[in-house]
């Protein structure tokens, strides 16, 4: 099988996982809203229950489709043979840190908007009832974060995995190439 052709299986397989990920996340992100209460309404339920997995879905089904535009993205050429003889697989591992990096996009996103929405909901009830503005919760701040880092770390793993490989392979070059299995 050409590399090629095990990249966008990779690739394909990446997407479908998002896509279940995101399908399965609906009745949990649901479970939070239901029943509706005063300030809340349909648009809120619909901005941080549905929308965040539609996009992560919408990731996932273009890694799916466009699994060969992202593949050949990816690998700049034909395999070469490896200094051993055997097949040299950077082009599958590139592959498979920008399918993470893709995830982590995708997850990131879908959590930003979901916080997005429960912010925009806060504010709202807060400003309706005339109420001081409190501080944000720390599980809510540090959501936010950790879908800011995702986002950014996920853009980083697809736009440099070739680097991310070839930084992998410098630093195994350099370690000791005798067997040490038994000192472990």
């Amino acid at each position: 099988m050409p590399l090629r052709d095990i990249a966008r299986l990779a690739i394909k397989i990446a997407g479908l996982i998002i896509i279940v990920v995101a399908v399965t996340d609906v009745p949990h992100l649901l479970a939070g809203m239901l029943p509706l209460q005063p300030p809340m309404t349909v648009r809120d339920v619909v901005a941080m229950a549905f929308t965040p997995p539609a996009i992560a879905a919408l990731i996932g089904l273009l890694m799916v489709w466009g699994a060969g535009r992202i593949a050949d993205r990816l690998l700049a050429g034909p395999a070469a043979p490896a200094q051993d003889g055997g097949l040299d697989l950077r082009g599958v591992e590139e592959v498979a840190i920008a399918a993470i990096g893709l995830y982590f996009v995708a997850t990131g996103i879908a959590d930003a908007v979901y916080y997005w929405g429960k912010i925009g909901l806060y504010h709202r009830f807060i400003t309706e009832n005339a109420l001081a503005m409190p501080v944000i919760l720390e599980a809510d701040f540090g959501g936010i974060l950790s879908a800011a880092a995702r986002v950014v770390i996920g853009a980083l793993l697809f736009l440099l995995s070739r680097g991310v490989v070839a930084m992998r392979r410098r630093l195994l070059s350099l370690r000791p190439l005798a067997d040490r299995a038994g000192q472990d």
